[in-house]
């Protein structure tokens, strides 16, 4: 390393005085890249460097034939600004950065440099005069990640609270590891009106989160082919479960509308749409929707809500039309709308959607449940459907397996009461609740033997069926 690297280096750091201080980390990497040098009477640059080095890495200088020993992690220590502090660890949360605007400001606007794709939380702090509710809306590089309640207290008392972006999240097609992004957080009411007064201050923190892990059965990465559609950082599976990739598209960014021509194998079709233009106040939202068009009818609107770069196994949508015939050509048009259903051009934003032929699957009335289906990137295979027929009946029992992993789907078929309910006991998150009528769907780690049981209240005069199934690993 020459003595101006050294130099420039700290310069650079001093400059960036509301990063979270890691100055001895940054300079302890420069020094750790340079080679190590052996001949004797070096000239006195050498020296002097050797000596920087050896004072910046805690080392007694004249000691250069030792290999340096990596600098411990500092600390993390609280952001402190304008009477108002940013704790640097919530949890097992760290702090990366934190900022504090003004006294008398309501909005936030620097820069921040990620260092790499990880799970963040982005939590703010704020305060002002008026006793409404008060949120922020956080945008980085013109990309909206969210808006959340902020609360008046220094540090927060509500620990994990904020927006939170996972590693796989759409937020990273608009913001690039090591690169510097423009970070904006407005203080805003419910409605998403600006708030500001002389006493208004607002603050955010942006956090490593490391979360709590999973109560069910252990995740992966699920595996790529050369066969995905990949743009942009967007991913469509060839394969997800049971399910086989016919076609899909991802618009350039800021493209509101496309077309997508596939061809139909004979199974019904799945859908996996992409939109990345969430809504800008809590109180708007859904603010903006994907229109998809089948043949030139319409099929479905669904609202945007961002999702994962492995688009395909997100959210779908299921054609309530007759599977079209093996070698029939489908045409899928998807257009970009506001909530009354006009079209509108969101320059930051993505859009995007993936065909899906489904795979096999086993029908009770008119839900269908698949034979092979993916969760948290492993796939599952059906061993055991059952289903009783209400009237008559509110209540269905299964029997769980024992030492392995598996998924318990359970809900109602049919002609179900606008008030009824489903509750299931027997899992980890029991007693687990949801308004009946379609299905949900529980993962459990490996376990003892034992069952699972639905309860339904309120179910109405059917026809119908209360319905639980079993999957378990199948590789």
């Amino acid at each position: 390393m020459k003595l101006t690297d050294l130099r420039d280096e700290l310069n650079a750091r001093a400059e960036t005085t509301d990063e979270t201080p890691d100055l001895l980390s940054g300079v302890h990497r420069k020094i750790t890249q340079t080679k190590r040098r052996r001949t004797a009477g070096a000239a006195g640059a050498v020296a002097g460097v050797a000596l920087i080095a050896a004072f910046a890495t805690g080392l007694i200088p004249g000691l250069t034939t030792t290999t340096p020993q990596p600098a411990e992690t500092p600390t993390p220590r609280d952001y402190t600004k304008n009477g108002m502090v940013i704790s640097a660890v919530e949890g097992q949360d760290t702090l990366l950065k934190g900022w504090v605007g003004d006294l008398g400001e309501n909005k936030l606007d620097f820069s921040w440099t990620p260092q790499e794709r990880q799970d963040l939380r982005f939590e703010g702090l704020c305060q002002s005069g008026t006793n409404e509710i008060q949120h922020v809306k956080v945008t980085v590089n013109d990309f909206v990640i969210g808006t959340s309640e902020c609360f008046p207290s220094y540090p927060s008392d509500q620990p994990g609270s904020g927006v939170n972006v996972q590693a796989n999240d759409t937020f990273w097609l608009a913001v690039t590891p090591g690169k510097s992004a423009r970070v904006v957080v407005q203080l805003t009411d419910e409605s998403g009106r600006a708030i500001q007064d002389r006493s208004t201050q607002v603050a955010l923190g942006i956090y490593h989160s490391v979360g709590t892990a999973p109560d069910g059965p252990p995740g992966r990465i699920p595996p790529t082919s050369d066969a995905d559609y990949v743009k942009d950082g967007v991913r469509y599976r060839a394969k997800v479960g049971g399910d086989t990739l016919l076609g899909a598209l991802v618009a350039d960014r800021g493209k509101n509308q496309f077309d997508l021509t596939v061809t139909a194998t004979g199974s019904q079709l799945s859908l996996s749409p992409l939109c990345t233009a969430l809504a800008t106040g809590p109180g708007e939202f859904p603010l903006y929707q994907l229109s998809i068009s089948y043949n030139g009818g319409p099929a479905s609107s669904v609202s945007c809500s961002g999702g994962s770069l492995d688009a395909g196994a997100g959210s779908s949508v299921i054609l309530g039309v007759a599977p079209p015939a093996a070698g029939e050509q489908v045409k899928v048009s998807v257009r970009l709308e506001d909530k009354n259903g006009k079209p509108v051009t969101r320059e930051h934003d993505w859009i995007g959607l993936g065909v899906y032929a489904k795979g096999k699957q086993q029908t009770v009335d008119d839900t269908n449940f698949d034979e092979l289906r993916e969760h948290d990137g492993r796939n599952y295979r059906l061993t055991e459907l059952k289903k009783v027929a209400f009237p008559g009946a509110n209540r269905l029992t299964i029997a769980t397996p024992a030492d392995t992993p598996f998924l318990v789907s359970y809900g109602s078929t049919g002609k179900v009461g606008q008030n009824s309910m489903i509750e299931v006991t027997g899992l980890s998150n029991s007693p687990g609740r949801s308004g009946a009528g379609g299905y949900g769907t529980e993962g459990e780690p490996a376990r003892p033997a034992g069952t699972a049981t639905l309860t339904a209240t309120g179910i109405g005069k059917g026809p119908g069926h209360l319905v639980m199934a079993i999957y378990v690993p199948a590789d």
